[in-house]
């Protein structure tokens, strides 16, 4: 039982870095919204959010989007979006995808 108190920590310490480092910060951030809602489900969150849409990869329900608005995360969230991350971690995740 000893030697798992050491793992858990890691875990959660690892845990909290990570939410840390996907917390949006910036102008730009990542959009997910629902995979049945396809590219116009994802555009119309953005727009209802008073967004402007950047970039797409080749999965439609996951975006690139931007806004000056500090509390643009937080529409996005209120108008339907499933998951609002920091852009610089969507980046590779998309460019990923691509390849």
């Amino acid at each position: 039982m000893k030697s798992l108190i050491p793992a858990v920590y890691f875990s959660l310490s690892v845990a909290v870095v990570a939410v840390i480092a996907a917390r949006p910060s910036g102008p730009f951030v990542l959009v997910v919204t629902s995979p049945a809602a396809h590219a116009a489900g994802s555009m119309a969150v953005i727009d209802q959010a008073d967004g402007a849409f950047v970039w797409a990869g080749s999965v439609p329900w996951m975006s690139v989007a931007y806004s000056q608005a500090p509390d643009f995360p937080e529409r996005l969230l209120d108008a339907g979006a499933l998951l609002v991350i920091n852009h610089d971690l969507a980046l590779g995740c998309l460019q990923g995808i691509n390849t």
